[in-house]
């Protein structure tokens, strides 16, 4: 996997617009544009970025360059939406489901059944979030998760899925509204960006950190000693009354005069963030679909989790306080409520 920063930004934004990205190293991706975006950018079709200087025939790109600058413009298109369906080769069986579901989803105070399992369509909410940084430097970048929309985990895996291009086909025309609201959907994908945007920049706020700690003490230095010279003379000639006073207001005003350079320092090193949904596509896979009744002493209630061939796995459920995708959980009194163990208290 690829970790560093700019080239990872870069392989994802030429993905998104039909171009083919290969990593060649940490700090190299070669990269086939389509003929569109290679003229949007004044490059060859064939071409290789990378993220360090002295790299033989290859396009040195930085946070500073004006590559990036255009790809950001690139990003700043917003709400693009398509629905793509995939094919599955094979059988969806619908028995042995009864032993895998028991060993796999786990209340841990109450009790789970097996009910049916139907091979079903789930569909799977591809979100492409792009962000821009700015601080001492602007950073772009874009990331990249997929929803369940029957279980509402996010991030969640769908394999390789999408590997055979010629497994995928279109489906631009089917207009079925999703089962998740428009607010509930808005704000899973506000948190998991929030998350993975956060990860994205962890590096770099921590850079910041470490400057603006080192700056704020070598300032504090710089007015504590002047504030101390001051104090050191008032002792040292005796000063009373009128000249004593004059030397603490200067000493005040030394104070205040660090106060608002600290200010400065921290405007200078915090960090501002701005994202917006740059696309998503609606995936239609072929899983199967398992009922199962949840059971906590008088309560109960039926749930849907899904197999999906592609992962061969039963996926998680959510928890309903968190979020967080569990298959350990708790079941609440009232209501059978699935509660991660990282918030369930007795």
């Amino acid at each position: 996997m690829n970790c560093d920063p700019i080239i990872t930004t870069l392989e994802k934004i030429v993905s998104l617009h039909d171009s083919v990205a290969e990593p060649a190293g940490e700090h190299i991706l070669n990269v086939l544009l389509t003929k569109n975006l290679a003229s949007i950018l004044s490059l060859p079709e064939e071409v290789t970025f990378t993220s360090i200087a002295d790299v033989p025939q290859s396009v040195f790109v930085t946070y500073h360059s004006e590559l990036l600058n255009k790809l950001s413009d690139l990003l700043s298109a917003k709400g693009q939406i398509a629905n793509l369906g995939v094919k599955f080769n094979g059988h969806l069986k619908t028995t042995g489901f009864e032993k895998i579901l028991a060993e796999k989803l786990v209340p841990q105070n109450g009790l789970i059944r097996f009910l049916t399992a139907q091979p079903e369509i789930t569909r799977y909410i591809l979100c492409n979030v792009a962000y821009t940084a700015n601080a001492d430097e602007k950073k772009v970048g874009l990331v990249s998760f997929i929803i369940n929309e029957i279980t509402r985990v996010t991030p969640v895996d769908i394999g390789e899925a999408l590997f055979w291009e010629s497994d995928k086909f279109s489906l631009d025309d089917l207009e079925i509204p999703l089962a998740i609201p428009d607010n509930e959907l808005l704000t899973l994908i506000e948190e998991q960006s929030s998350v993975l945007i956060g990860e994205s920049l962890d590096n770099w706020q921590a850079k910041l950190t470490r400057a603006r700690v080192r700056d704020e003490e070598r300032l504090k230095a710089y007015y504590n000693t002047i504030s101390s010279e001051i104090r050191l003379k008032i002792e040292l000639k005796h000063l009373l009354e009128r000249e004593k006073d004059k030397e603490i207001a200067r000493i005040e005003a030394t104070e205040r005069e660090l106060s608002r350079k600290l200010l400065d320092i921290k405007e200078r090193y915090a960090m501002s963030v701005e994202a917006w949904l740059h696309s998503a596509m609606i995936i239609h896979l072929p899983t199967v679909h398992i009922q199962c009744e949840l059971q906590r002493k008088k309560a109960k209630r039926v749930v849907t989790a899904v197999w999906n061939p592609f992962t061969k796995i039963i996926e998680p459920l959510r928890c309903e306080v968190t979020g967080e995708a569990v298959y350990n959980f708790y079941l609440d009194d009232l209501e059978a409520k699935i509660i991660s163990p990282t918030v369930w208290k007795k």
